[in-house]
């Protein structure tokens, strides 16, 4: 007995040679959902939220060696880098890399640089250390 084949229609071949959310990010090849990404990322985002508050509160307030604020003390402009940069780095990290993790800055280093390094050099030194 034969068995008859379904030739393909033009919906179902135009959605395969599409590249999908899942098929671009291997999210069920992973074990995982659309839908529980979705959720993580929502979470992640809360969980960081915070940085863009306490990053410019920790860099602004910090004095280097003359007395003067690092960043000048501008609020606004430390946390639009922070956010910034949190942000352009998560985004490559999911699409270069294809992984899914969030980057942010490390408080604890910020902190470090901004109360212990640069309060005994300029702020343009002690970032210069945090490069190397």
């Amino acid at each position: 007995m034969a068995t008859s084949r379904r030739p393909a229609t033009t919906a179902t071949s135009a959605r395969e040679s599409r590249p999908s959310l899942d098929g671009f990010f291997r999210i069920s090849e992973r074990g995982s959902t659309i839908g529980r990404e979705v959720r993580g990322g929502v979470v992640t985002f809360f969980t960081m939220a915070y940085i863009v508050v306490l990053n410019p509160l920790i860099i602004g307030n910090a004095p280097d060696v003359n007395g003067d604020l690092l960043a000048g003390g501008d609020f606004a402009v430390i946390a639009a880098c922070t956010a910034l940069a949190a942000g352009v780095l998560t985004i490559l990290m999911g699409l270069v890399a294809n992984f899914p993790l969030a980057l942010a800055t490390g408080l604890g280093l910020n902190a470090f640089v901004a109360f212990a390094i640069a309060s005994q050099m300029t702020w343009a030194d002690a970032m210069g250390l945090v490069v190397l």
